[in-house]
């Protein structure tokens, strides 16, 4: 499965990614987790689960050592903040600067990096959100089994990398581009093909695609 694209639009410079994931989650959802909860320590492990919390499993709380209360309390959460979740329902992406325009705004205003997965459907309509690493002013780190796990959960049939570069440069730096092809590699052998990688660049630096450049084919 490929996403046509026009293949040009890209900026200049590069990126370096390399500050470890933070394991941070918005104020208003860490304080929420923190209250009902009523552990920062079982709320911090919760912060750190790749993909976030939003759509771990009943099983997957029990790995973290969640109490059947706690996971209970979670999975209710997971209910409650899910009526507003995705934000984008039944859009479909047609190609790279469909997904850019989008995310220009949300991402290109961090002074930190942000790696998202947009999970697709066959149809290539967006099924969900899925944040896989945050990080600090120069990168997130990333593993490629915490990039697929939430991907796969997400019953995704291919999905988008998506992430932005705070000092404005949107164009791929040697790491993005070693992420990228062991990324699709992997996707590959899943059947959840990668079709495109978007940095964003900050500061208003416009965007690049890894389909438009060829380096995903």
């Amino acid at each position: 499965m490929a996403m046509p694209a026009g293949r040009g639009e890209a900026g200049l410079g590069a990126e370096h990614p390399a500050v470890p994931l933070g394991g941070e989650l918005a104020a208003p959802e860490a304080e929420l987790l923190r209250t009902v909860l009523r552990s920062q320590r079982i709320a911090d492990r919760l912060a750190r689960a790749p993909g976030g919390w939003r759509d771990l499993s009943e099983h997957e709380l029990e790995q973290l050592r969640l109490t059947k209360v706690q996971r209970r309390a979670v999975l209710a959460l997971q209910q409650l903040v899910r009526s507003g979740y995705p934000a984008l329902p039944k859009h479909t992406f047609s190609c790279s600067a469909d997904i850019a325009r989008i995310y220009a705004d949300r991402l290109g205003g961090l002074v930190y990096e942000v790696m998202l997965a947009i999970a697709l459907n066959g149809r290539n309509e967006f099924m969900a959100e899925l944040e896989l690493a945050r990080g600090g002013r120069h990168g997130a780190a990333l593993t490629i089994a915490d990039a697929l796990r939430p991907v796969i959960r997400a019953g995704a049939s291919a999905f988008v990398l998506m992430h932005n570069h705070p000092s404005g440069d949107p164009m791929p730096s040697p790491e993005d581009i070693a992420l990228t092809t062991a990324m699709k590699t992997a996707a590959d052998l899943v059947s959840i093909p990668l079709v495109d990688h978007i940095i964003i660049g900050g500061r208003g630096g416009g965007f690049s695609s890894m389909l438009d450049l060829w380096i995903i084919q």
